[in-house]
C-alpha cells in the first residue's frame, strides 16, 4: 500500500512542478480554469478582489486553506496527505533496500508525468 502512496504523492510532486514551471506547454493550459491553475496568475486567489492589501478571500485562505485558492496548493497538499499515508501504512518489504527502491520508483514516476504525461 505505501508504494501506491509513493507514487501518488510522486505525481503530486510532478503536477506541482508543471504548474510552476511548464504551464503553457502543459495540459493544464487547456483548462477552463486558469485562475486557479495558471501559477503565475493563481495567487491572486488568496486575497480578496486579488490584492494582498486588501486581506484574505476567506478565512484562513492565505495559509491553512490555501489548498483551495490554487492547483499548486492542492497537489502540494495531496502530495504530503500521501506521504503521510505511506508512512502510516509501511511494512517493509525488503528492509532498508525498501528507502532505495522507493527513491527510485518516486524518481521513474516523476519523470514520466514532468517530461511527458502532463505535457500537451
Amino acid at each position: 500500500m505505501s508504494l501506491i502512496f509513493v507514487i501518488l504523492a510522486a505525481i503530486c510532486n510532478s503536477v506541482m512542478d508543471v504548474l510552476s514551471t511548464r504551464y503553457y506547454i502543459s495540459i493544464f493550459g487547456n483548462f477552463k480554469n486558469r485562475q486557479f491553475w495558471d501559477w503565475n496568475m493563481s495567487w491572486r486567489n488568496k486575497w480578496q478582489w486579488g490584492e494582498k492589501e486588501n486581506g484574505e478571500k476567506f478565512f484562513l485562505s492565505s495559509t491553512m486553506l490555501s489548498f483551495l485558492t490554487d492547483g499548486w496548493h492542492l497537489f502540494k497538499a495531496l502530495m504530503l496527505l500521501f506521504i503521510s499515508l505511506a508512512i502510516v501504512c509501511y511494512k517493509p518489504m525488503f528492509g532498508y533496500f525498501d528507502i532505495i527502491l522507493f527513491s527510485i520508483i518516486w524518481g521513474v514516476v516523476f519523470e514520466m508525468f514532468y517530461t511527458k504525461i502532463l505535457l500537451k
